[in-house]
């Protein structure tokens, strides 16, 4: 969620109290002007659907439509969704609703979200609207406000249904599951680091309850939240609909002890875009990791890995998009860094990394020549010795394996 931080409601039980009480006033008021007119919500090409009151009704099930202050049309019933009253508008739940049709949804969606009121339970599920900007709406102290809450007391957040899950799980001592579906760009991956964020701020807590005197370090639940900027660094890339897309699927299990503590945690992944290494389009990025690489790594570890040019330099990165707005890849590459400490990666750990990405980048820039035989040759061998440099294989070898490749048939080569 990229942009300007925008002012953002309060999420103080008592504040909350106070918004529903305003809220009955001007729906009294409303509900007034509501009962005059049969309105109806009128689909539409553009708006997808707009407000309008039936003037009359014709033969066949026909209707007599105005919207847009007296234009008027007929069109069918079974084409007009009908309207709650306003007392129903900005209802915390959906489920709640008088008519639940696509209609009504999206209108309830629409008047939270310009309020910045981005989550809505919609029955046992919670609907997040990405505003694309940052809410201050993640703040430690909204995180304890949301502990042994019932959903009731306090407005719907991605803090509440993972609050949900860790009582349930101290209450039933049963596994507890959270499924983050949507399209691209519709914030699974941040409202997943939300979740890791509460369930590992609510267990240190505990711990720290019951320890005080436990001094900081790399502990499990910081691990767990440096474990996200590493796997967004080589796992997400610039698409055209989104900044930071996941281009792999992740299951992610935590593991908490009978006192509620967390005691470990491990991360399985699948369909990762492999292809994406290799091409992408102008207005799309390669991994992050190649541009934060290329731009934060110190000078002396790229003069190691023989990495002395920029990103229109090398095969992976020269074609694609080069900036995003609001990021910056240095600083994310020393982040990452920090974040591979924190996982135990040392120095030499981290460079042996390095070294593989490297690798990477020059093969990328070997290009192939036709010798007369039709025998593919180096274009230039001396990229060729780059490779070699970096992953410490004999150059002979290397070539061997490139130009004249090995094919096994059964057991055959």
């Amino acid at each position: 969620m990229l942009g300007t931080v925008s002012p953002a409601p309060s999420f103080t039980t008592a504040r909350h109290r106070e918004l529903k009480k305003l809220s009955k006033v001007q729906d009294e008021v409303a509900q007034a002007n509501f009962s005059e007119k049969r309105y109806v919500w009128v689909p539409d090409p553009k708006k997808g659907y707009e407000l309008g009151y039936i003037v009359r009704d014709e033969a066949n099930d026909d209707a007599v439509v105005s919207i847009n202050g007296g234009e008027e049309f007929v069109a069918h019933i079974t084409d007009l969704e009908k309207v709650n009253p306003p007392k129903f508008d900005r209802v915390e739940d959906m489920a709640d609703l008088g008519y639940l049709n696509e209609a009504s949804v999206v209108h309830n969606l629409k008047l939270r979200y310009f309020d910045n009121l981005i989550y809505t339970y919609s029955g046992l599920f919670l609907v997040a609207v990405n505003p694309y900007y940052n809410l201050p709406i993640y703040t430690d102290e909204i995180l304890r406000s949301y502990r042994g809450k019932k959903r009731g007391e306090i407005p719907p957040h991605i803090f509440s249904i993972s609050d949900a899950a860790y009582q349930s799980l101290l209450t039933h001592r049963e596994n507890q599951s959270i499924l983050i579906t949507g399209e691209s760009g519709a914030g699974k991956t941040e409202n997943t680091k939300k979740v890791i964020q509460y369930l590992t701020g609510i267990a240190s807590e505990r711990s720290r309850a019951k320890s005080p005197a436990t001094t900081p370090g790399n502990t499990l639940e910081q691990q767990i939240l440096r474990a996200n900027p590493i796997l967004e660094a080589f796992g997400n890339a610039k698409t055209v609909r989104n900044h930071n897309s996941s281009r792999f699927g992740k299951f992610i299990r935590i593991a908490f002890n009978d006192s509620g503590y967390i005691a470990g945690a491990n991360i399985d992944w699948y369909l990762f875009e492999k292809s994406r290494v290799t091409h992408q389009s102008g207005k799309e990025r390669n991994y992050h990791i190649f541009y934060q690489f290329l731009r934060g790594a110190p000078r002396d570890l790229r003069d190691q890995l023989l990495l002395d040019g920029g990103l229109d330099d090398y095969t992976y990165t020269r074609a694609s998009l080069k900036h995003i707005d609001g990021v910056d890849d240095a600083r994310d590459f020393k982040l990452l860094t920090e974040s591979l400490g924190v996982m135990n990666f040392n120095a030499d750990h981290q460079l042996q990394l390095f070294r593989v990405l490297a690798a990477v980048l020059h093969l990328g820039n070997i290009a192939l020549s036709a010798a007369r035989d039709d025998q593919a040759m180096l274009a230039d061998p001396a990229t060729a010795e780059r490779v070699c440099h970096v992953l410490g294989v004999p150059p002979a070898e290397f070539t061997k394996g490139l130009l004249r490749p090995r094919m096994r048939a059964g057991r055959d080569w």
